[in-house]
């Protein structure tokens, strides 16, 4: 009896060992996959625009000027405006999915690129660049307000943004775009009067893009 009690512990603590040894690899490869997750999301960033990465530059708080000596904690790389915005509309979900937000930016020499910062709210991308129209009395902060209500009402990702520009695409349109319309031209008068032209025109403009591009000269 005590020699099969003995061989019954000891076929127990062989399995338990055994297990051990079989969940091992599979932790090890979850902190691996983990720790690799943003040098892939990189890669791919990189072969899409075929460029370099560079360090993102950090943002004067108080002038939203981009300060070449300073940086932010992400990455960027140049292509053309066309291509960053393909790019940017072909990660979006995923890069979000993984904590980090993917966006269209402008450089100092009004150079487009891909830029990546962590981050799972689209609002952070307009805090880190401080946009503003500030020719029109609007700090970032009013920036962000109007479009963070807009983001709470239709639902919306931003695309890029830069200085004095930012560029959104909603979940969905307002139902009233023609009250939309008017809202959008008292908020950001240059998208009509250096843009479209006249509000009859906004409206299809709207639907076109499914979206907005804001600009404050």
């Amino acid at each position: 009896m005590k020699q099969k009690l003995l061989i019954a512990a000891l076929g127990l603590f062989l399995l338990s060992n055994c297990d051990k040894k079989n969940n091992q690899p599979e932790t090890e490869s979850k902190t691996e996959k983990s720790t690799n997750s943003e040098a892939d999301l990189l890669k791919e960033l990189k072969d899409l625009t075929q460029n370099d990465l560079k360090k993102l530059p950090a943002i004067d708080q108080e002038t939203g000027e981009i300060l070449s000596d300073k940086f932010y904690d992400g990455s960027y790389s140049e292509t053309t405006e066309d291509k960053a915005v393909e790019i940017v509309k072909k990660l979006k979900s995923k890069f979000r999915d993984s904590g980090y937000l993917v966006f269209v930016f402008e450089g100092d020499d009004s150079k487009k690129g891909v830029a990546v910062i962590k981050g799972t709210d689209d609002l952070d991308i307009l805090k880190y660049r401080r946009t503003d129209g500030i020719n029109y009395g609007l700090e970032n902060t009013a920036i962000v307000e109007k479009i963070s209500e807009w983001k709470s009402k239709y639902g919306l990702v931003v695309i890029g943004c830069g200085r004095d520009w930012v560029h959104i695409e909603f979940d969905k349109l307002p139902a009233d775009l023609d009250a939309f319309s008017k809202e959008v031209y008292k908020f950001c008068p240059d998208s009509v009067d250096q843009g479209v032209g006249s509000l009859e025109n906004l409206k299809p403009a709207i639907q076109e893009m499914h979206g907005l591009w804001l600009w404050w000269d």
